[in-house]
Formats: structure tokens, sequence, C-alpha cells
């Protein structure tokens, strides 16, 4: 019974994330959202979206009370046509694979419905090292964590993973997981943008 319980559960599993990846293909003709011409990113910058797929505006109510976003990342190579986001997904993605990405600034948009640059308020220092901290999980290839264990960073889900990195560069950071889902406490999109100081820089249209 129970190993009959587990495979049911990782059929619905599996299912939501080929529906939802096939909802994200289905929208890659529509507007891109875009940001004001007068906007200036900055390396370590946050990017937050609603994405297209059906269950995105579920997960935007549910764990996000302030901000109403589904998916973040971290800007990297701002200012150059090199712009990328640096974020996790646990359907194939723009990596081809389920994990980290440096996914292009436009492409991370395409799946948008609406997304917004938040800049947090860390020394140089701390953010070079939150920086340097994505980078090394990249380069480690950290899998995506579909069990959402916030307790480990050797598997790492959207916020989970820039939420470890900040605490890498500074590790007093009052952040920590707040949203409850299926007995675990995860982090949403508003843990890490509710630190003190952490300012909207620009909004799409």
């Amino acid at each position: 019974m129970q190993r009959r319980l587990f495979f049911c559960i990782i059929g619905f599993m599996s299912l939501l994330l080929c529906m939802g990846a096939c909802s994200q293909r289905r929208g890659d003709n529509a507007n891109v959202p875009v940001f004001p011409e007068d906007t200036k990113l900055r390396d370590g910058d946050l990017i937050c979206r609603l994405g297209t797929a059906w269950y995105s505006q579920l997960i935007s109510r549910r764990a996000s009370s302030i901000s109403g976003y589904s998916h973040v990342g971290i800007i990297l190579h701002a200012g150059t046509d090199s712009c990328v986001v640096l974020h996790t997904e646990g359907d194939t993605g723009a990596a081809g694979q389920a994990g980290i990405a440096a996914e292009p600034l436009t492409s991370f948009l395409k799946h948008s419905r609406r997304a917004g640059v938040y800049r947090l308020a860390l020394s140089d220092s701390v953010r070079a090292r939150f920086i340097a901290a994505a980078l090394a999980y990249r380069e480690r290839a950290v899998p995506f964590d579909y069990a959402f264990d916030s307790d480990s960073d050797a598997e790492l889900y959207c916020t989970e993973y820039v939420a470890v990195s900040l605490l890498k560069a500074d590790t007093l950071l009052p952040l920590r997981p707040s949203f409850h889902i299926a007995g675990r406490t995860v982090f949403s999109p508003d843990d890490v943008l509710s630190l003190s100081g952490t300012a909207c820089i620009a909004q799409t249209n």
C-alpha cells in the first residue's frame, strides 16, 4: 500500500512538472515584459517573476503575500549584452536539465507575466561573497530540491538557492524559512524581499 502511494505521488509530481513546462512553452510567443529604459541593474540584484505556468498563480497566492511572485533569481553581468539570471528550477528550463542555470535575462522574462528587480542592502564585500556562493553552487551542479528540504543545501529549490547563498555571505542575516507546506517549512520570495533595506528598483510593464 505504501509503495503504491509513493509511486502515485511521484507520478503526480511528474505530471505537474510536465504540464508546467508545456504551459510555459505555449507562452513563448506572448508579449515579453520589459523594464523601463532607465533601469540600471547591478550584479547581485534579485529578479522575481510571476511565471506563465498554470501553477504560478497558485504558488504566488499561497507563498507570497507581499510580492505576489512565484520565482526568484540573481542578476549577473548587469549592463552587458551577456546579462544572465542565476536560478534553479525543477523542469528542463533554459539549461536543458533541471537545476541551476545561468539564463539570459530576455529568456527569463519570456516566461513571466510580470517581474520586479529588488536591491538588497548589502555591503560591497557581502554582495561579492553572495555572488561567489551562488556561482559555487552552480559550478557544483547542485540538483533541484524536489523534497523542498530547507535544512540541507545538497539540493536546492529556487528561493532556497538565493537564501542559502545569502547566508553563506553573511551568517547574521535574519533570514529564515517561514512558509509551511506538506509538513515542511520552506523559503518563499517574501522571506528574502522582507530583509531590512531591500528596495524595489524596477517593475515590468
